[in-house]
């Protein structure tokens, strides 16, 4: 009898080394070379950004195939071995886990990975969750990456807002070596697939970022709203070196699926992400280096949100709020020593502003020029025809904000992998090839 067995794998990648999508991309590749047929692509799960100590990006994996059940056992063990020869096992902070779970995810095990997106949830929950679901854990070295394994499984990529992204491996004779990709062609390929891809360039200084700095095997990826898509950009793109293999994930990238949780400010804890609404109460601090600081007061307290300078208009757009305007900030917060809990402000929605208002010296009456104080209670004079009114007194001018009612987002330069991008088209197509007609070979890109 065929089922459907799921593969969760999380933390094989270090600073020495190695790539949790590459690992399962060898996995992907090696149960097709043997017959195996996948269900879906291979989906990219990016976790609580917020955690202190993720691997980079927090991602996991989880690949699914259709197996007979008197096969599973040889898929587990192929699984396993696979990990284990592409994870740097020398890596100190490195804790590799793979999980298996055969046939439909239960509901338990998808209320833990949404947890997972926004929350700090420890190892022995994990370990609870999946008995309960019916999930086979292995820990190859510490523990830490059972969160991530099982997450990943129960993240429903396939009925939840999704993205894709399509990532090209170096060949491991380039590894460590800088990364040849003509930069030309990605701009020319961003130009033409811009309505299609997302963060391929950061406007404002101009900078690639399609490729990742450091010793993992990514050449580069491209993420997008469909397969199509991604792959259509990538085979717009001058590479300068070989590469080893490719493959198209189904991820949550872009999709802020981390800030959907509503948060009090009372409630908050360190490392948590979320959504926060209130009132500005009081005007913004402007730090040396340019991070803003301004007091968020919702209906249980107070918060510290803190904008970096890095985060461009977003930053220049905190410092122009005003105490009273209304706002709704999305991010994640920080750990403190004492006081006030600070959000570190990913997004910002103005939600209302209250009026700018200046007091100034009116004009006069007589000549139109501008009049001045005479003192302390005593009244007004006109600077040019010297006209004097003991009664008059300054008037409010109500003032220009260049703020809007709009949702301020970072370049992204500045942006993590789950923010949703602020140029998001509105109708993106849900009929997407299956996975099958996605077999994609080295040769055609070499």
């Amino acid at each position: 009898m065929v089922t459907e067995l799921h593969v969760g794998i999380d933390d094989t990648d270090s600073e020495k080394g190695g790539c949790t999508t590459y690992t399962a991309t060898v996995l992907f590749h090696e149960l097709s070379s043997r017959g195996f047929k996948p269900s879906d692509f291979p989906w990219l799960v990016r976790l609580n950004p917020n955690i202190p100590w993720k691997t980079r990006g927090n991602g996991a994996l989880a690949i699914h195939f259709f197996v007979d059940e008197e096969q599973i056992e040889g898929v587990k063990r192929i699984s396993l071995e696979t990990v284990e020869k592409t994870t740097v096992a020398s890596a100190r902070e490195t804790d590799p886990a793979v999980a298996f779970l055969s046939g439909e995810v239960p509901r338990v095990l998808r209320e833990y990975s949404t947890r997972a997106l926004h929350d700090v949830l420890s190892v022995c929950e994990a370990r609870a969750v999946a008995t309960r679901a019916g999930v086979e854990v292995h820990a190859l070295k510490g523990v830490r990456g059972v969160i991530g394994s099982i997450a990943a499984i129960g993240a429903g990529l396939d009925s939840v807002e999704h993205t894709f992204e399509i990532i090209a491996y170096r060949i491991k004779e380039n590894v460590g070596s800088p990364r040849r990709i003509d930069h030309e062609s990605v701009k020319l390929m961003n130009s033409k697939y811009e309505d299609r891809t997302f963060n391929n360039l950061d406007p404002e200084s101009g900078r690639v970022l399609v490729s990742p700095h450091g010793l993992d095997p990514v050449l580069l990826g491209i993420r997008g709203y469909s397969p199509n898509d991604v792959l259509d950009a990538f085979k717009e793109l001058q590479l300068n070196e070989e590469i080893e293999r490719v493959m198209i994930f189904r991820t949550n990238q872009g999709t802020d699926a981390h800030l959907g949780k509503i948060r009090r400010a009372v409630d908050l804890k360190p490392h948590q992400s979320g959504t926060l609404t209130g009132m500005v109460n009081d005007v913004p601090r402007v730090l040396r280096g340019g991070h803003v600081i301004f007091r968020l007061r919702d209906d249980s307290g107070l918060i510290d949100c803190a904008v970096y300078r890095p985060t461009g208009s977003l930053a220049m757009a905190a410092r122009d709020l005003l105490p009273g305007d209304t706002v709704r900030v999305y991010g994640g917060v920080r750990r403190w020593r004492e006081g006030t809990p600070t959000l570190n402000v990913e997004k910002l929605e103005v939600l209302h502003m209250v009026e700018k208002i200046q007091h100034a010296n009116p004009m006069c009456s007589s000549c139109g020029g501008r009049c001045e104080s005479m003192g302390r209670g005593q009244g007004l004079r006109c600077k040019k025809c010297g006209q004097r009114n003991e009664y008059a007194s300054k008037i409010q001018v109500r003032q220009e904000r260049h703020l809007q009612s709009t949702i301020y987002v970072p370049p992204p330069r500045a942006r993590r992998h789950l923010t949703m991008p602020d140029s998001k088209p509105r109708n993106i197509s849900n009929e997407y090839l299956r996975v099958e007609d996605f077999q994609l070979r080295v040769e055609d890109f070499n």
